[in-house]
């Protein structure tokens, strides 16, 4: 398991790469390390082998557990389509997460302003990583 500081030397060092849409599709199946920088001591860090990458409507699409809350809808996705409009679904769409292997959310994304890079949830804050 990498530390902060030795992920915070790989970014010094230039060794970690900032995260994009192109390297994480190279990376799928390979286990990474990641950080990204918050507020003082809010570092992230976190290992796991690479997923796929699906848009946060896609996410939604998956949140089955959401007819729960409102049995109308199969799922949050189908709940966002009844009310939001072209271009806020289309914000959803071009708007990507990298997932673990497993399927897990990483809780990395990469939005359309980003071009193409990948940021923890603050959209101004790359994630960094280097490939274990």
């Amino acid at each position: 398991m990498k530390t902060l500081k030795d992920l915070r030397t790989a970014v010094e060092n230039k060794e970690a790469k900032v995260l994009t849409i192109a390297l994480a599709n190279q990376l799928k199946g390979k286990r990474i390390a990641t950080i990204y920088f918050g507020y003082k001591g809010q570092d992230g860090i976190n290992e796991f082998t690479v997923g796929e990458i699906v848009s946060e409507l896609e996410i939604a699409r998956r949140d089955v557990a959401f007819s729960e809350i409102d049995p109308r809808f199969n799922n949050r996705a189908e709940y966002w389509e009844s009310y939001m409009t072209e271009s806020q679904l289309n914000e959803e769409k071009s708007t990507l997460h990298l997932l673990t292997d497993e399927g897990k959310e990483t809780y990395i994304r990469a939005h359309s302003f980003n071009k193409g890079e990948f940021t923890c949830s603050d959209s101004d804050r790359n994630v960094f990583f280097i490939e274990l």
